[in-house]
Parts: structure tokens; C-alpha cells; sequence
């Protein structure tokens, strides 16, 4: 199901299939005049982000107090987030088209990336090693650490050209197609699939007429 209600707790799947992919979809309906905002205050990312197990709930309510306490702060770090997620979705939709990159939107997720980077360390596990995301998580912006090392793990995988934007060109959310012959089209079959179906059909009809 393809439920773009701006409703964090109403919402009901996320689609990307990929962090970062999901965090772009958080501006549902791209193409339309007024698109919808999902994250319009500082709760709103904190919510998103507990969604996505990014924190957990405690977590989340030590980050909503201190944004109480500090709202010109909270107000700066849902302006980062929201810069973020304009520049990754530019990325990956120019992927998704076959376009060339933007320099200027690579340039500002750089800067994030750096910034990840910078307390980011590997870890050995059970399994071998793997990157552990350090960072104060008491930092209001914390939560955008996971979301842009997602967003470069992407990048720089062989799963980048499996991007694939909506082609309902209102909606626009981007996904990964993980189809066997990369022939997947629509965000959900049930929701953008099914109005472009419906749409075809009343055109037959209209020229049978």
C-alpha cells in the first residue's frame, strides 16, 4: 500500500526499500503544485526517525526536551535535515533518469558526508567488521548521521542504478527495484499503478467514442 498521508503514526509502509530512499519520500507528490510535507517541525523528524528505528524511544523523548529547551536549535536542524534530503533526492532521481549529477547537490552531501565521517570508526563483530556511527546522539542532528551514511553505502554500491523513480509524474517517491528484470514502474502497483491503468483505459474509451 502506498500511503502518502502526512500523518507520521497513520503511515503504513515505507517504500524506498533503503534509509535514505525513505527519508527522500517524506515529501510525497513531487509533481504536483503543493507538494505534501511530512516533516514540518522538529517532532516530526524525531517521530519519523524513531519509525525508523534510527532512535529508539528514549532516545527520542531526551531529543524532543531538549529541542523544548533550545527551539532556535531544533528549528536549525530541521532546516540541515530538510537541505539534506533535497540534495540526496536530486542525486538519486538524476541517477534514476540518467542525468548528470549535480555538482552543487553532490557538493552539500559531501559536506554531510564529511561530517559522518569524522566519527565514524569500523568495529569487528561476529560476523567480521562492519561501520558503527558515532556522534553525540544528545546533538539535535544526530539522527541525520544513519540517513547520510545510507545515502553514500548506496552511492557507491552496485545497487545504485536499481534507483527508480515513480513514473506517475505527480508522485515522484523514489524506491530500489529489486524486480528480476529491473521492469518495475510504480512505487506501489495499488496506488500509482492503478490510476495510470485507470487513466489508460478512459483514453481507449474515449477514442472508441
Amino acid at each position: 500500500m502506498c500511503d502518502k498521508n502526512t500523518d507520521i503514526g497513520n503511515l503504513k509502509e515505507l517504500l524506498g526499500r533503503r534509509l535514505c530512499l525513505d527519508f527522500i519520500n517524506t515529501l510525497s507528490w513531487r509533481g504536483r503544485q503543493k507538494p505534501e510535507e511530512l516533516l514540518h517541525t522538529y517532532r516530526d523528524l524525531v517521530d519519523w526517525s524513531r519509525y525508523e528505528n534510527i532512535l529508539t524511544d528514549q532516545d527520542a523523548e531526551i531529543l524532543a526536551r531538549q529541542a523544548e529547551r533550545h527551539p532556535s536549535e531544533a528549528k536549525k536542524a530541521i532546516s540541515s535535515a530538510l537541505k539534506l534530503r533535497e540534495a540526496v533526492y536530486s542525486i538519486f532521481s538524476s541517477i534514476a533518469e540518467g542525468a548528470a549529477l549535480p555538482k552543487k547537490d553532490l557538493s552539500i552531501f559531501n559536506r554531510y558526508l564529511s561530517r559522518v565521517m569524522m566519527h565514524s570508526k569500523i568495529i569487528e563483530t561476529q560476523d567480521g567488521f562492519s561501520w558503527e556511527t558515532g556522534g553525540d546522539k544528545n546533538k539535535l542532528d544526530w539522527m541525520l548521521n544513519p540517513i547520510t551514511r545510507s545515502a553514500a553505502e548506496l552511492l557507491v554500491s552496485d545497487e545504485a542504478r536499481k534507483v527508480k523513480e515513480c513514473r506517475d509524474n505527480a508522485c515522484r517517491w523514489l524506491f530500489l527495484d529489486s524486480s528480476r528484470n529491473q521492469s518495475r514502474r510504480w512505487c506501489a502497483m495499488k496506488d500509482c499503478g492503478n490510476r495510470a491503468k485507470a487513466r489508460r483505459f478512459y483514453k481507449r474509451k474515449k477514442i472508441q467514442k
